[in-house]
C-alpha cells in the first residue's frame, strides 16, 4: 500500500526531525547557527528550496584529531526541502555537475577520488536533501558509521538515497539506493 503523504516529509516533519537529531546529540555537540564555515556545497548552494536550515554542531569536549591537536569536533549539517520532485530533480541535476567543492559526479556512479572533498554524507529522501560533512582530519571509520546511521534514522527512509565520501578526497559511493547510471533524470 503506497500512502503518497507518507512518502514526502512536510516542513513540519522535517522541523520535528531536526529538533530530534539535535537533542539526540546534545549531550556531546552544541548546535551553532552563526559563522558556521564549512565546505562549500557548490551548487546546491545557488538553490531557492521553500526551507533550509545549516547549522554546526561543535563538541562540547577537545579531543585529539588525526593530527594530533586537541580541537572541538565539528559537524556541518545543511537540510534543504523543496516543495515537489520536480524542484528536487532540478536541483540534483544541477548540483550533481557542480558538487562539493566544485567537483563533479555522475549519478549512480561511484568514484574513487574527490578532489578537495571531505567525509561527506548526502541523503535524499522524497523531496528532502540533507547533507552532513565534517573536517578531513576529524575522520574516522567509526564515527563515520556512526553518523551514517544517525542521518539515516533522522531523515532517510528505505526509499532514501545516499551518497558517501568515506574519506579525505574519496571513494565516493552512492551506497543506498543509487539511482540507475542510464536514468536521465538528474542528467
Amino acid at each position: 500500500m503506497f500512502l503518497p503523504w507518507v512518502a514526502h516529509a512536510q516542513p513540519s516533519d522535517l522541523l520535528q526531525r531536526i529538533e530530534a537529531f539535535q537533542q539526540d546529540l546534545a549531550s556531546v555537540y552544541r548546535v551553532k547557527t552563526l559563522n558556521l564555515g564549512g565546505e562549500s556545497l557548490g551548487a546546491l548552494e545557488n538553490e531557492s528550496p521553500d526551507y533550509r536550515t545549516d547549522f554546526k554542531l561543535e563538541g562540547l569536549e577537545k579531543q585529539l584529531d588525526n593530527l594530533e591537536r586537541n580541537v572541538r569536533y565539528d559537524v556541518y549539517v545543511h537540510v534543504f526541502h523543496f516543495s515537489e520532485t520536480d524542484d528536487l530533480n532540478w536541483a540534483m541535476k544541477r548540483w550533481l555537475a557542480d558538487f562539493i567543492d566544485g567537483s563533479s559526479i555522475r549519478p549512480g556512479r561511484d568514484s574513487r577520488s574527490v578532489p578537495h572533498v571531505d567525509p561527506s554524507i548526502v541523503v535524499i529522501d522524497g523531496t528532502t536533501i540533507t547533507v552532513m560533512t565534517l573536517p578531513c582530519q576529524q575522520f574516522s571509520v567509526s564515527s563515520f558509521r556512526d553518523w551514517r546511521s544517525k542521518l539515516l534514522t533522522y531523515f532517510g527512509s528505505p526509499s532514501a538515497v545516499m551518497i558517501e565520501v568515506a574519506g579525505c578526497e574519496g571513494p565516493l559511493m552512492w551506497s543506498k539506493n543509487p539511482p540507475d547510471p542510464k536514468d536521465r533524470t538528474w542528467k
